[in-house]
């Protein structure tokens, strides 16, 4: 694709919403655009003569927008591209319908399609082949489970997580030593962890952070709040 050919988000955003009301209504008229978008007319108006000038949509003022072959086709990609991202936050991630499709919308914009093809095909591959299964069954009990919660009451600092336990990292502390390290090891907000064990002696206790293992004293762990999993 040519410099000339590159549309910013914002417009994908508009093409993508034009092809839609054309496939559900037959035809798509600024009010409709406006309404799917949810913003005002002007900024409809301004985003279709943009649009136009690429050569991607027919417009005229008071008459339906239509779709140039360049712009179906445009459009369908872009289509195609969200369809995909939501089928896998859906279908691998376990997300909900809704939290799905938003962050397709938000993800859709930054990837090419070298990169969508290659989650295409780990979709297909974690969704349908046999060898895994297991994985399947995982990612159907875990990821259900992994999410944010602004309830800190359900919080607990990492050394007072049970071993064998699962939890998720909710917040590390400005004031743990090596904050720095440990990111870069993958204890961040957000991760899933496993507690191992303590050691025999001392206060180190590990981890599994990432597929690795992670020792780390207990006093530093306190600094870091974890939701356990249920």
């Amino acid at each position: 694709m040519s410099d000339n050919d590159l549309i910013s988000s914002s417009l994908e955003d508009y093409l993508e919403a034009i092809a839609e009301i054309i496939e559900r209504n037959g035809h798509a008229h600024t009010k409709d655009i406006a309404d799917r978008l949810h913003v005002k007319m002007p900024s409809v108006t301004n985003a279709l003569q943009a649009l136009s000038v690429r050569g991607l949509i027919n417009y005229q003022s008071h008459s339906p927008v239509v779709l140039t072959s360049l712009g179906a086709e445009k459009a369908a990609v872009i289509r195609h591209r969200h369809a995909v991202l939501k089928r896998f936050f859906s279908e691998i991630l376990k997300l909900d319908s809704e939290t799905a499709d938003s962050a397709a919308c938000r993800i859709e914009h930054l990837i090419g399609e070298t990169v969508l093809s290659r989650f295409v095909v780990l979709a297909e591959a974690i969704g349908e082949r046999d060898d895994c299964r297991e994985l399947r069954r995982y990612l159907e009990e875990t990821m259900p489970k992994i999410a944010t919660s602004d309830d800190s009451s359900e919080w607990i600092s990492l050394d007072k997580l049970p071993k064998g336990k699962s939890a998720v990292v909710m917040r590390v502390g400005e004031n743990l030593r090596g904050v720095k390290k440990f990111a870069d090891l993958g204890l961040v907000t957000g991760t899933l962890l496993e507690f191992e064990g303590r050691a025999p002696l001392g206060d180190l206790m590990r981890v599994k952070v990432m597929g690795s293992s992670l020792s780390l004293r207990a006093s530093d762990a306190r600094y870091i709040l974890v939701k356990v999993m249920s």
